[in-house]
């Protein structure tokens, strides 16, 4: 049995709609998988009775301390190791859950995995955030989507090699084609450490195919689509206003195609994104998830856990010889 350790009191509507989505999680997915809540244990607790569960597929760790989304991710880890975002990950690093979820501070949670689980190889010096977007030809990822700021052109090649395997593991894209996000197709163009990014994805041991545009990137032109964690974060958010606004003008048009589009373009339905290159399975959720969105959380660490994927990703990147 697969367990999940939930962190109760990340986002910005916790612990009310993280609880109801981890209940909404294990009543849909029956026998699949159990989590556990980690928090303020009373807390946790009521919540659970307000909602009138009574099962045995959820579990409370009490994790009393606070983490707050400006708080600075390395003075977390020295001085909030009893907060749920910490707790999340040392239960997975004890091996007594399989995956760790927080839709609390991202920062925090990306330097807990990667200090607390490890690296899959020493060349990954920062994990991005491999996360699966909607396109007009299917899912592709877009690395990094947020975990990190002013990297150097080698990182952005590390992110394409991760994505890549990911893309391969995960959405199943024989040979993904590796796009690098620019403000035009040519091979000057762009900032200096894109120009150098382009020329060293040249040799890389990926499916290199240039330079993209952002209609290239709603296009599908590529499977896996590079920048830095700052654009990738823009991006992603772009996205996901652009659903917003769509649902506001037109809601949700009742036939085949508007229901497909309503699926595919609600980031909710996401859950969360996957940090590559991590010995474990550590998600990070929109601070602003609702309960739905918190279920689908649950639901991708499930899915990413029973598929092995960091594993999968381990042994692929070991496999690439000039990585």
């Amino acid at each position: 049995m697969i367990r999940i350790a939930l962190d109760a009191m990340g986002g910005d509507h916790a612990p009310s709609v993280v609880v109801e989505g981890a209940v909404q999680a294990v009543l849909k997915n029956a026998g699949k998988f159990q989590v556990v809540l980690c928090g303020p244990q009373a807390q946790v607790e009521a919540e659970l009775k307000r909602l009138n569960y009574t099962g045995d597929a959820i579990s409370v760790v009490d994790a009393p301390e606070l983490v707050a989304m400006d708080d600075h991710p390395t003075e977390v880890l020295k001085r909030k190791q009893n907060s749920g975002l910490v707790t999340c990950v040392a239960l997975q690093k004890k091996g007594m859950v399989q995956a760790s979820v927080s839709a609390g501070n991202s920062g925090a949670m990306m330097a807990s995995c990667l200090m607390i689980l490890g690296r899959q190889t020493d060349r990954f010096t920062r994990p991005p955030i491999g996360c699966s977007v909607p396109t007009r030809k299917g899912r592709v990822v877009l690395v990094d989507a947020g975990a990190n700021v002013d990297e150097k052109a080698p990182m952005l090649v590390d992110f394409a090699i991760a994505g890549s395997v990911f893309a391969e593991c995960y959405l199943g894209h024989t040979n993904p084609k590796v796009g690098l996000l620019n403000m035009g197709e040519e091979e000057k163009k762009g900032p200096a450490v894109i120009q150098e990014t382009y020329q060293l994805l040249k040799e890389a041991p990926v499916n290199f195919i240039g330079n993209i545009e952002g209609r290239d990137f709603i296009a599908g032109v590529a499977d896996v689509v590079v920048c830095s964690g700052f654009t990738g974060n823009i991006v992603l958010k772009m996205l996901e206003g652009f659903y917003e606004l769509h649902q506001e003008f037109f809601g949700t048009i009742d036939s085949p195609a508007g229901k497909k589009f309503a699926e595919m373009w609600d980031y909710r339905n996401t859950g969360g994104a996957l940090l590559l290159g991590l010995n474990g399975t550590g998600i990070i959720a929109h601070g602003r998830s609702d309960a739905q969105a918190i279920e689908q959380a649950v639901l991708v660490a499930y899915q990413f856990a029973a598929q092995q994927v960091p594993e999968k990703i381990g042994q692929k990147l070991a496999g690439i010889k000039d990585l």
